[in-house]
């Protein structure tokens, strides 16, 4: 029987002794060595894409359940907490003080270290 050889797309031989190639054999087997790792990688990643995927839709499925089951008087209440919260902010850090110094510049010297 004859010894048959893997080939790529592009019809190059998997490297083996009957591929006709030259050279040593230790480059063939570097360069076999890449073209694997580099189909590994590509497995991996299709995989660690299509898991996302999954998990994403699933993700947003529940939160659509979520959100769906949600009364008016509940989200009435999210929004006006998000509303006094955003005041507050606003508040806090959208004024400038009479100093002319700024609460959120002072927050951001104290926590810059001075080594």
């Amino acid at each position: 029987m004859a010894d048959i050889r893997s080939q790529d797309p592009l019809g190059r031989s998997d490297g083996g002794p009957a591929s006709g190639r030259g050279g040593s054999s230790r480059e063939g087997g570097v360069a076999d060595q890449a073209r694997q790792a580099l189909r590994d990688a590509t497995d991996r990643a299709s995989d660690a894409w299509d898991s996302a995927s999954e998990y994403g839709s699933r993700y947003y499925r529940q939160g659509s359940r979520a959100v769906g089951d949600v009364d008016t008087t509940t989200m009435t209440g999210f929004l006006v907490a998000g509303a006094i919260g955003f005041g507050l902010g606003w508040l806090v850090f959208g004024q400038h003080s009479y100093s002319g110094d700024y609460v959120a510049r002072r927050m951001s010297r104290s926590s810059e270290r001075g080594y």
